[in-house]
């Protein structure tokens, strides 16, 4: 008999992953080097439109991919004994849980402040000078950063995820 719980939870699992690492794909390919090309008030513009709503599309998909992660780890190690991996897959995908969250706080701590107070700082400023210049690259080099490491940190989490389903 099809276990519905496990296919939902899976599928709302695995959709948020990808959501949340295509994200990141899409800001180290497309969004950062287009911003460093971009004129000042054409960056500030897109700053403004784009990336408050990007954000909250990365938030919302990395939150959602943990929190159903949780309940599908504990779902399938607590409620459904026959879908648990086995020992070996079990320490892969509590090793993965663990770089799955560590991901999730340093996006949600170190790239996304840096992110919303690149989008503030641009919206305040009329005409930039030196200072407020450096700073908005400051910011940017760190945003690209923590997406670097984000899509790293996942990357290794996929593999880990895959081994401990044994798939």
């Amino acid at each position: 008999m099809v276990d519905v719980l496990f296919i939902v939870l899976l599928v709302l699992h695995v959709g948020s992953i990808v959501a949340w690492m295509g994200g990141g794909a899409l800001f180290l390919s497309v969004i950062s080097p287009s911003l460093s090309k971009m004129s000042p008030s054409s960056r500030s513009e897109f700053v403004k439109l784009t990336l408050p709503r990007y954000f909250r599309f990365i938030t919302g998909s990395s939150i959602i991919a943990i929190v159903v992660g949780l309940i599908l780890y504990g779902y399938i190690t607590q409620v459904e004994s026959s879908l648990a991996p086995s020992s070996s897959g079990l320490v892969s995908l509590q090793i993965g849980s663990v770089l799955g969250v560590i991901a999730l706080i340093f996006v949600l701590g170190v790239a996304m402040p840096a992110g919303r107070k690149l989008v503030v700082l641009t919206s305040q400023v009329t005409s930039p000078n030196e200072n407020i210049v450096k700073q908005i690259e400051s910011l940017q080099r760190r945003l690209t950063m923590g997406a670097r490491l984000g899509i790293a940190l996942l990357g290794l989490t996929l593999i880990l995820m895959i081994l401990g389903a044994e798939i």
